[in-house]
């Protein structure tokens, strides 16, 4: 080791390269063009502490490579040193896991006399950022393997008391932080309760009184220790914590490593930060002392490392804690890079599992890959406690099980929609594998100011006019655009609206973005050409972490909530009734009742026969609606008010929030009035049906039953498709007689399974039967890969109907049932076809009935 750091001659921070070729030796690698940025910094050996890109810096083949590798030329693969003891011999099982093409981000390289690079981390396809928190959960006592983001990602997540204990206990540090004087503790628990009402009510642990009595006597325990905590240890000068400089809820993006994450804590020099845990700590490696779990350690090393990487502060200095409110405990956390080495190559060979999976496309390899979630392949510590036997054993096999369960082309469903999300998911992070240009959320950092400009996908340069991110209540901020709108060509618009999720960071110079500034989300309240009002996902006691004199920007934020839900939806598929997973397979016919036939034929119009049809129907049915045929103001209005007079329990659902709007716009004209609670936030509903919401519907109970009979007593629950499917205690409180789908040809069918196929504490389907309003023939869902990607080749899923998985559940279902036919209005008891509409002049609307609807 000695003879090799005398051979070093420079060092480079991060080298962005493509994968060219390896042996056993070497990687054969070129640097990145498509990177603006792909050469980072020059580092002295043993400096890892990044400096700020110069702008000759950024050029492949500027003087600046030149000066590290002066024999160097364009066309000659760099050699990349690998599997060097004490140094990467981590990677050494990712790297060959590496394809023609696949980006690397090389960090902390050392170069030798030979030009031989020598990195300590090597971090595959680093646009593809992973979660910290997903991450670290695959460090399970019973070993680290990749296989168990797939555990975690088909596992049914409910808001256990125990899960519901740490939102609390979150609720509690912002109490205490933000607190002048003692907070009192029975006002933090009904904010809680404001907060998460249907979880407590629905929540099956807290039904036994001891249970409940033993969960608010929790809460009260971890309340007290925070205070402790905050009030007395933070003051102690060797920790380097003041609540007075805190910044709650940052976020961070760390392209340098591929990954993302929230932290609870951070001082606003980023000096130290906690993370706060309300479970339990290791009670049992070393005897008579508490550790930190190795999820929660791996956690925290991650943190450490984007701090280093992403912003700079050298890990040495950082002080980072880990705070558990169970005992209380905070715990010093140590670093080991050899750690971190070993923890990102569980991160890349996440990544090539990911990218394998989608690029394959293929059944039988995504049946081979969820193969490994099994005890024998997980348990490579080979432990066997009671906890592994009577717990995560059957938790583990339980997936494997369901899968087995499943008959062939319930399988062959199962397989080609996981191919689907992945591919989806990989293109939304990356842009598609086969596109060199920006897209996905990688154009936050690979796309040019002048690109995103051009696009109206940033505004920047806003200055603060006010802010109010101290306040509890609403944490919120009002910043000026300048002229021309951020510096956006005049006839750009920017691509903005009220209720868009975005991130703001402080932007100062051209190297600024979100890799490297603290980011903190939100949602936009209002937005014109002059100023725009953003409402803080957390509010902030420091005003000074968001200074009066900072400039910012402002850009979209891409989250992974509609993926999580579309495999949680698998995962309620394998779980779902045999007869209802029948009916989705078409594996039965769906049944009616025939004695009101009858009614049907003599129905006055559209609207009374689609009615009078729906009635009928006992599984399913769909309403074909061309526009202007009023689908929503008058055959969902239609359907609501004949099932309400039968005392059936409703749930209306859609895809965006604007034609929710459009559902409470129906119901708001039903004459009595019909009662409804609809799910959602504030900033995603309209004025005119912001009494309905949860929030404020709900905001009278004062405990869990009350909660459980007010929801009970509501006939009607209207909310988008993807906010019901992340509410899923909703159904343990109430089961629907009747879901009604608006907009259903723009859902994809995994992102609809969820609900299809959730059922009751009891077993029985959550919901009964469901009927579907779109039109196939207008705009379909938004896909990001190709169609031909998309494509189904498998004979049996073909046989149901399945052609192209960018279909709606919608547009198969009358695939089917109108097989054979070629009257869209016909006799057939599924369907139905709205034939007057009301909006068009006689001569506009003659072009789309001769063309598409006959």
């Amino acid at each position: 080791m000695m003879k090799a750091e005398k051979e070093v001659k420079k060092g480079i921070r991060c080298l962005r390269v493509r994968f060219r070729y390896h042996d056993d030796t070497y990687l054969y690698v070129l640097p990145d063009e498509a990177c603006p940025d792909a050469m980072r910094g020059e580092a002295k050996p043993g400096e890892t502490r990044p400096d700020v890109t110069k702008p000759e810096e950024t050029k492949l083949n500027g003087t600046f490579l030149d000066t590290i590798l002066p024999d160097w030329t364009p066309e000659q693969p760099l050699r990349v040193r690998y599997g060097v003891p004490q140094v990467n011999a981590e990677f050494e099982g990712s790297c060959t896991l590496l394809w023609e093409g696949a980006r690397l981000n090389l960090l902390d390289v050392a170069v030798d006399d030979a030009g031989v690079l020598t990195p300590s981390l090597l971090i595959l396809e680093p646009d593809y950022l992973v979660d910290i928190s997903s991450l670290a959960e695959c460090f399970r006592e019973f070993g680290d393997h990749p296989a168990n983001y797939l555990l975690s990602r088909l596992s049914v997540a409910e808001k256990s008391a125990a899960i519901l204990l740490g939102n609390i206990a979150n609720l509690f540090l912002d109490e205490w932080i933000h607190a002048k004087e003692t907070p009192d503790y029975m006002t933090c628990m009904q904010k809680a309760f404001s907060m998460y009402p249907i979880e407590l009510a629905a929540c099956g642990e807290l039904h036994d009184k001891a249970r409940e009595r033993a969960f608010f006597n929790d809460c009260r325990r971890h309340f007290d220790h925070i205070g402790q905590m905050v009030t007395e240890t933070f003051r102690g000068a060797a920790y380097g914590l003041d609540k007075a400089d805190a910044v709650l809820e940052p976020s961070y993006i760390c392209e340098s490593l591929g990954i993302q994450g929230r932290l609870d804590y951070m001082q606003r020099d980023m000096s130290a930060f906690i993370e706060m845990k309300s479970g339990k700590a290791d009670e049992y490696t070393v005897p008579g002392k508490v550790m930190p779990r190795a999820n929660n350690r791996v956690q925290m090393l991650l943190y450490q490392a984007v701090l280093h990487y992403s912003m700079g502060r050298d890990y040495h200095k950082v002080q980072a804690y880990l705070l558990y409110t169970r005992y209380p405990l905070l715990y010093p956390a140590r670093t080991s890079w050899a750690e971190l080495r070993h923890v990102l190559d569980v991160r890349n060979r996440i990544v090539a599992q990911e990218y394998d999976i989608q690029l394959h496309n293929s059944l039988d390899y995504t049946a081979a890959c969820l193969s490994a979630i099994n005890p024998d392949t997980l348990n490579l510590k080979q432990i066997d406690t009671p906890l592994w036997r009577y717990y995560l054993e059957p938790s583990i096999s339980s997936v494997a099980n369901k899968i087995a369960a499943l008959s062939p082309v319930e399988r062959h469903y199962f397989y080609a929609l996981y191919n689907f999300i992945t591919k989806e998911l990989y293109t939304s992070k990356s842009g598609y594998t086969a596109y060199e240009g920006r897209a996905g959320s990688s154009s936050l950092w690979l796309s040019t100011l002048e690109e995103k400009l051009d696009s109206g996908e940033i505004l920047c340069d806003l200055t603060m006019v006010e802010n109010h991110a101290d306040d509890a209540r609403n944490p919120c901020l009002l910043l000026a655009c300048p002229a021309c709108r951020a510096g956006m060509p005049a006839d750009t618009l920017p691509d903005f609206r009220p209720g868009d999720a975005i991130v703001l960071y402080q932007r100062e110079c051209g190297t600024d973005n979100v890799t490297n500034r603290m980011v903190f989300k939100g949602n936009i309240e209002h937005i014109t050409d002059k100023q725009i009002g953003i409402s803080l996902k957390a509010a902030q006691q420091n005003l000074r972490v968001l200074p009066a004199e900072g400039r910012y920007a402002v850009e979209h934020d891409f989250m992974d909530t509609t993926f999580r839900t579309m495999y949680r939806g698998l995962a309620a598929f394998m779980d779902a009734n045999p007869d209802r997973r029948a009916l989705l397979m078409n594996a039965r016919q769906p049944r009616y009742d025939a004695t009101k036939e009858n009614a049907v034929a003599t129905a006055s119009d559209d609207f009374e026969r689609i009615t009078r049809k729906a009635l009928a129907a006992e599984d399913c049915f769909l309403v074909i609606g061309p526009p202007g045929t009023g689908k929503t103001s008058r055959a969902l209005r239609g359907m609501v008010e004949t099932f309400c007079k039968e005392g059936k329990q409703l749930l209306l659902l859609s895809y965006t929030n604007r034609a929710v709007d459009e559902i409470c716009k129906a119901l708001a004209a039903i004459t009595p009035a019909v009662d409804f609670i609809r799910m959602g936030g504030e900033l995603a509903c309209n004025e005119r049906y912001r009494q309905h919401l949860a929030t404020h519907v709900l905001a009278s109970c004062s405990t869990r039953r009350a909660v459980r009979t007010r929801i009970g007593q509501c006939p009607v629950f209207v909310g988008t498709v993807a906010t019901l499917s992340g509410k899923p205690e909703l159904f343990r409180l109430k089961k629907f007689d009747v879901a009604i789908v608006d907009e259903a040809t723009q859902i994809l069918e995994p992102q609809l399974l969820g609900l299809l196929c959730a059922r009751r504490a009891d077993g029985s389907d959550a919901i009964g039967k469901f009927i579907l309003i779109g039109d196939h023939k207008q705009l379909p869902a938004v896909v990001l890969q190709p169609s031909e990607c998309a494509e189904v080749h498998d004979p049996a899923l073909r046989g149901i109907g399945l052609l192209n998985l960018r279909d709606s559940l919608f547009e198969r279902f009358y695939r089917t049932f109108s097989h054979g036919t070629t009257d869209a209005v016909g006799s057939s008891p599924f369907y139905d076809m709205l034939c007057r509409q009301g909006r068009m002049n006689e001569e506009v609307a003659a072009f789309p009935n001769r063309a598409f609807y006959g």
